[in-house]
């Protein structure tokens, strides 16, 4: 779905796979966030359907490093010879290949480094022609997680740091266990703004700011307060998005791929005393009753859009 921002910039909402993408169109070619790397001929055809032929992209602006949101780099790069801007946090962890840093081996995605031009820092503007955009540091989702904010047009580009009443998952094994009360704090920062619009990451336009921010105000709240409620969440948004980056799962294997991964076995281990099957079964069990997921010819599926 693309919808029309301002004159000339485009917001493209994809699923929960792949993050939206902002493309402008103006004097300077300019995309912000280029999705998952599998899917890059997906995000090309979208790109391009508003006019900007990759060759002709001058700068990407990436609003944090994980696999989502940065696939599309190094290859617009390749064909475009572009720059990319990303906050200084993940240009440390993008250009040293920290693939920890960056989550691609904690959660076995696919990703590609890139070369980082700009080191983006909280304060500073970037100018789509005439449009002015605020960068706005919000770490919890992500390190090097940032915000951009259109104080002229009262519009947000929100990232990972707000939903419509939720966030990015809150992974305290590789950001820490202060990643719920750093997203708290970038939440209370966006809250701050006179914001009439919001472009989050994942998920369709939000009309209603102040509602969506309260949501996920509590939820974030009833991390902090119960630990158990977090690391449920973390295990929930991933389950899902594994079988959206799998396109599905063999129903037997499925459960022993996890155990395969980094990211399974820690959040059991940390929050759940690694019952490990224990919380599978009765998260999978969960998700069919809510038709989240299905089976079908003895694979898992999601009914989630990718």
């Amino acid at each position: 779905m693309i919808s029309q921002i301002q004159p000339n910039f485009f917001f493209i909402e994809r699923g929960w796979l792949n993050a939206n993408h902002f493309v402008f169109n103006g004097r300077k070619k300019i995309l912000i966030d280029t999705g998952y790397l599998p899917h890059f001929e997906e995000t090309r055809r979208w790109i391009e359907s508003v006019g900007v032929p990759l060759t002709s992209v001058e700068l990407i602006i990436s609003t944090h490093s994980h696999c989502d949101h940065i696939g599309g780099n190094q290859r617009i790069r390749e064909i475009s010879g572009c720059q990319i801007a990303i906050h200084r946090m993940d240009k440390q962890s993008v250009e040293s290949g920290d693939d920890w840093a960056t989550w691609y081996r904690f959660y076995d995605q696919e990703a590609e480094f890139f070369p980082v031009d700009i080191a983006l820092e909280e304060g500073e503007n970037i100018f789509l022609d005439d449009l002015e955009l605020n960068v706005i540091y919000t770490p919890g989702h992500a390190r090097g997680g940032i915000a951009l904010y259109a104080p002229e047009k009262q519009f947000l580009i929100s990232s990972d740091a707000l939903w419509d009443g939720d966030t990015g998952v809150l992974n305290t094994i590789v950001e820490g266990r202060e990643a719920p009360f750093l997203a708290m704090e970038s939440l209370e920062k966006l809250a701050s703004l006179d914001v009439h619009t919001v472009y989050p990451g994942h998920g369709g336009i939000i009309r209603n700011p102040k509602k969506a921010m309260g949501k996920c105000r509590r939820r974030i709240e009833n991390f902090m307060k119960d630990p158990a409620k977090l690391g449920q969440d973390h295990l929930k948004k991933i389950l899902v998005w594994a079988l959206l980056m799998k396109k599905g799962y063999p129903k037997d294997h499925f459960f022993d791929y996890l155990m395969t991964t980094y990211w399974f076995k820690a959040v059991v281990d940390l929050y759940f005393e690694s019952r490990y099957e224990e919380k599978f079964n009765e998260i999978m069990e969960e998700f069919i009753e809510r038709n989240i997921v299905y089976i079908n010819d003895g694979y898992f599926y999601t009914l989630i859009k990718p």
